[in-house]
């Protein structure tokens, strides 16, 4: 059986949406000549289909998404390619979008059975099920076992009933099975799949990271309880933090740099410093092999310490994501975020000491935000003099914590999926500003700090 996985064409009034390998999936406006400012690498449908090779399955990748791929040619590659299981990786603000291509495409490849998977589907499988009568399955959470096991079960005709983590259609009802418990043993998959996409069209460049740049994943999962975190709560389904071999890593690494041109890398991890020795192993292994080229990560501010910082740096660490959310303390509790914001600031105040770039990410409309807390967020902005950083609205993705505590106090102004896009559109007010209050808000704050970024650029 020939199996397709995509990230479908999703383009809409000149802007382009990222959606698979994204956490926050949204849209942005298109550049110009074609150029990205971000755009995820497809980690989950590229481990899946690497692992589908590994177990003797024909499949193939089609990232429309990086190839910018209009939606008449994407569906001429999918009937050239004919294949007998298309699987969509689907969220929350691209799925009108989805189904309506997947609704063109099934008019036009015979006895192609659809799969979806993804955040989204992962949190809505019945009802996506009983409303789309052209999807058959749903892939819950990580998906690279689910689908070889169901790819086997469809070439031997036998039942369904005990892959986990599947949800599927029966002659009489919506079926949904056990769900599956996610990889423990990450070492156990194959590096994820790189030959069929444009691997140069992915970018994670803040801080002027140097491009074309690579991303590469050594963990998964993050213990911490933030309640607007999508991973941990919908394609996980726990906080259970799971990390490859070190030295599988640098591996990759290594051979990613042998057979690619790339300038520099960035580790999408959830969180990279979660265990501190481990950190250690992978700095300690790029010193050895003599890899030099410059890195990146998502970090939590509350991890690092000196010592570790000067590791890091040793081993080429360029820059750090740290997620502030907020400069208000009470506002980061309410978010469980759990960090000190005094402890944030001296991290953020280390890490510049030692040359290294320091990105903050700042999240507008949390529980409890008011216009005297956004202000503070600019303070704390100010203070600590970040090389760049960005600010977007607390979106309350279906299946986190966030999203179930707005639904309960009425604060949820649509339930319209295209418009849960954290860019620019509120779908959720606070006690005391309205959606269009945080909208204007985040307008604002772009507009105060054009001139700074614009600064942070020519420096």
């Amino acid at each position: 059986m020939r199996v397709l996985l995509v990230n479908l064409p999703w383009i809409k009034d000149n802007r382009y949406g990222v959606r698979a390998g994204s956490r926050w999936p949204f849209t942005l406006r298109m550049g110009g000549k074609g150029q990205r400012e971000y755009l995820p690498f497809p980690f989950f449908l590229a481990y899946a289909t690497s692992f589908l090779k590994e177990n003797k399955k024909e499949a193939m990748l089609i990232d429309a998404v990086a190839e910018r791929m209009a939606e008449d040619v994407f569906i001429e590659r999918v009937k050239q390619y004919a294949p007998g299981l298309l699987v969509v990786e689907t969220s929350t603000p691209s799925f009108n979008n989805d189904i309506k291509i997947v609704e063109k495409l099934i008019q036009e490849v015979n006895k192609m059975k659809v799969a979806f998977c993804g955040p989204h589907a992962s949190v809505f499988p019945s009802q996506i099920l009983k409303e789309h009568r052209f999807i058959d399955y749903i892939l819950i959470g990580e998906y690279e076992n689910t689908l070889c096991e169901l790819i086997e079960c469809l070439e031997e005709g036998s039942s369904l009933d005990n892959v986990l983590g599947i949800g599927h259609k029966t002659e009489a009802t919506v079926k949904i099975n056990q769900l599956r418990p996610t990889i423990k043993n990450l070492d156990a998959l194959p590096w994820p799949e790189r030959e069929t996409v444009p691997l140069y069209n992915y970018n994670d460049g803040f801080c002027n990271l140097p491009q074309p740049n690579v991303q590469v994943l050594a963990s998964r999962g993050c213990p911490y309880q933030c309640i607007f975190c999508l991973w941990p709560q919908s394609m996980y389904g726990e906080h259970l933090y799971r990390k490859r071999n070190s030295g599988n890593v640098v591996d990759e690494i290594e051979w990613l740099l042998r057979r690619y041109d790339f300038k520099a890398i960035y580790f999408d991890d959830d969180t990279f410093n979660i265990d501190r020795n481990y950190v250690i192993e992978i700095c300690n292994q790029l010193i050895s092999r003599g890899i030099t080229i410059p890195w990146a990560v998502m970090a939590r501010p509350d991890l690092m310490d000196e010592e570790l910082l000067g590791i890091m740096a040793s081993s080429g660490l360029y820059a750090v994501k740290y997620g502030i959310e907020s400069g208000n303390q009470q506002i980061v509790h309410n978010s469980k975020k759990n960090i000190d914001l005094n402890k944030a600031k001296q991290t953020i105040a280390s890490t510049k000491r030692r040359g290294i770039k320091v990105h903050l990410t700042f999240c507008l409309g949390l529980p409890g935000e008011t216009k005297a807390s956004i202000q503070e967020s600019l303070r704390f902005l100010g203070a600590v003099n970040p090389d760049s950083f960005q600010f977007s609205l607390a979106t309350p993705f279906p299946g986190t914590e966030l999203f179930n505590h707005l639904q309960a106090a009425g604060h949820l102004v649509s339930r319209q999926w295209y418009d849960y896009d954290a860019n620019y559109r509120a779908v959720a007010r606070t006690d005391s500003l309205s959606a269009e209050d945080l909208e204007r808000e985040l307008q604002r704050v772009r507009n105060v700090l054009k001139g700074y970024e614009q600064a942070n650029i020519a420096k």
